[in-house]
């Protein structure tokens, strides 16, 4: 039931990974192996590994076969800005591939002072547990009377037992009732894509809570230490990090997109709404009534949110966040800001993704419009701009009550119930897409398209280089080294997320300061040029695509929605445009990455990053 560790000589690793076998009710702790941590660095990378080596091909992503992992970099938890973030990967119940998500706050930074790089856990409890950690032990608890339990009010309990500086992940009824696209809640931090959450659920494992007061060793603190001065200078002089973070959170944004015509609108739809119903940054930002930020982040760009007057009057929630001020906004075509922040915290409170959620509520929207459904089958009066029966939804949805079982499945398996739904069933490989709209961007198109989780915006973001870059902006429209650029940012991106530091720093840091960082907290040589810290990002995106490959992608599967590629906008920025050459941007993008043309990699390739036996 419980397992004591030891101390181990490690620089900015806690040098241990834990295993826990719910079935049998038993834990392990292993030592971390040192040519993982050189060679995989930590997150996403050390997950990739563990799920590569030991996750059956095949399995139900929703039987015990299943491997959760929770993994921490390097910099978590350590005196480096924006160091509070850590990784759950497991294969996705909503894609049937591999999944890590990323999240903030202080639970990353926790677990790892509890003295673990990594948690691995295996199996199905029979009943609902607890896995708490504290003091270098870790414990399976009983939590029947949780299960059900909303994830705030899991939060409450657990803390009023544990003590406030406890930290939790849990899941709530979304995860338990099987929500394809539910999430696990972190301290109002989400876990969100991909039905990770459904992953903890089907575990039986409703929350894991840790306590943890074991130092971090750096092997340079003096070079540490100026890095971090350096690096705090540049956070707070960048315009992004340093001035409109701060003040407007991820919503900076919002104008922008909406001038520029990638805001998406009705379902994909549309490229632009009448300025009277565009929601901006100003206005998301007169609901703010305070800063929040995750464990040493200096940016700030949490906020929260409270409504005053109104039909959702008192309503409140961290954020709204820019993907769900969208999904919950401009998708539906609504534009009541007190609905939008009701149904982020509903999100919240019932555990599940708020872009996955507001993509299938406009799915369903169009699906009424189109005749596809009608209000009597829906049972729900979703009309587009409907904001009363688009909160509706989101409760049907995270109760699983009604309809909303179904619903909860995600818009591919809608599409399948539902005769003539393929051509607006906006996903890519199964998962929702996010709140940009490819036609105006080939890069954002062929990132979508490849991204190893599915449609998802944080494997590649072309878009900063196409429309913010102040100096040597890309032409937006040009398939002119869009695949270099692909490539180049998801193996920066997949390396950030293996390293512990959040993404929003790497907005005003480079590898400049990033590799020094790597390199004082934990003396591994290979982590002290950037070309060494590419590679690990390199390295790990192929690890992933092999088991992606093995989970039977095809390059078939390296696609957008119908819509995209054969509708091309009516109206705006974007009036005319479509995506017309994907085909021979993923050509590009496979010779570039070293794959050969169905995208699989070469052996030359595997062979020069170290995974010629893979």
């Amino acid at each position: 039931m419980s397992q004591e560790i030891s101390n181990k000589d490690w620089s900015g690793y806690a040098g241990q990974i834990l295993e826990v076998d719910l079935s049998s009710q038993t834990c392990r702790v292993d030592p971390l192996d040192p040519v993982w941590a050189e060679a995989y660095m930590g997150g996403k990378g050390l997950g990739a590994k563990i799920l590569y080596d030991r996750l059956k091909p095949g399995c139900d992503p929703l039987e015990p076969d299943n491997i959760l992992v929770f993994a921490t970099g390097p910099l978590t938890g350590t005196l480096s800005p924006s160091s509070g973030r850590f990784e759950a990967c497991a294969k996705s119940p909503q894609t049937g591939l591999w999944l890590d998500c990323n999240c903030g706050g202080s639970f990353g930074p926790e677990l790892k002072y509890c003295g673990y790089d990594a948690v691995i856990i295996t199996g199905r409890a029979d009943s609902p547990v607890i896995l708490h950690l504290e003091d270098g032990k870790a414990q399976l608890r009983p939590a029947g009377e949780l299960w059900g339990m909303d994830t705030l009010s899991t939060h409450k309990q657990i803390k009023d037992k544990e003590g406030e500086d406890c930290r939790v992940a849990c899941i709530g009824p979304a995860g338990e009732q099987g929500v394809l696209f539910a999430s696990i809640i972190s301290e109002y931090r989400a876990l969100g894509r991909g039905g990770i959450g459904s992953v903890m659920g089907s575990k039986n494992l409703k929350a894991v809570s840790a306590k943890g007061n074991k130092s971090l060793r750096l092997h340079d603190a003096d070079l540490f230490m100026r890095t971090r001065n350096e690096a705090m200078n540049e956070l707070s002089i960048h315009p992004d990090t340093g001035g409109g973070r701060p003040k407007y959170g991820t919503n900076v944004i919002l104008s922008l997109m909406d001038e520029t015509g990638i805001h998406p609108v009705r379902n994909f739809q549309k490229g632009e709404l009448p300025p009277e119903q565009r929601i901006s940054e100003e206005d998301v930002a007169r609901y703010y009534v305070r800063n929040r930020a995750c464990a040493g982040c200096p940016i700030h760009c949490s906020k929260i949110a409270r409504v005053s007057d109104g039909k959702y009057k008192n309503s409140f929630t961290e954020g709204p966040e820019y993907e769900n001020t969208w999904a919950f906004g401009a998708n539906c075509e609504n534009s009541d800001l007190g609905a939008v922040i009701e149904a982020e915290y509903l999100c919240d409170y019932y555990g599940m993704d708020g872009i996955s959620t507001g993509s299938v509520i406009s799915f369903l929207m169009e699906c009424r419009e189109k005749g596809v459904l009608d209000e009597k089958e829906l049972g729900v009066d979703l009309a587009f701009g409907n904001h009363e029966a688009m909160i509706q939804a989101v409760h049907l949805i995270g109760k699983s009550k009604g309809p909303g079982k179904l619903w909860g499945q995600g818009v591919r398996r809608l599409a399948a119930e539902y005769a003539g739904a393929e051509n607006f069933a906006m996903h890519v490989k199964g998962m929702e897409l996010p709140a940009y709209d490819p036609r105006l961007s080939t890069g954002m198109s062929l990132a979508y398209a490849t991204s190893d989780r599915g449609g998802c915006h944080l494997r590649s973001w072309p878009i900063g280089e196409e429309l913010l870059a102040s100096e040597g902006r890309m032409d937006q429209f040009s398939t002119e080294f869009k695949a270099e650029l692909v490539k180049t940012q998801q193996d920066l991106f997949g390396m950030v997320n293996c390293s512990g530091i959040c993404l929003f720093a790497t907005f005003a840091l480079s590898l400049q300061q990033i590799v020094p960082f790597l390199y004082s907290a934990t003396g591994i040589e290979s982590f002290s040029t950037a070309e060494g810290v590419m590679e690990i990002g390199e390295r790990v995106n192929n690890l992933v695509r092999l088991i992606n490959l093995r989970e039977g992608l095809t390059k078939d599967d390296d696609t957008l929605p119908k819509r995209l590629l054969q509708e091309a906008l009516k109206e705006g920025p974007g009036k005319g445009y479509r995506v017309s050459e994907l085909d021979s941007l993923k050509d590009d993008y496979y010779f570039v990455r070293g794959w050969d043309k169905n995208g699989t990699p070469l052996k030359n390739k595997l062979y020069e990053l170290g995974l010629k036996g893979e």
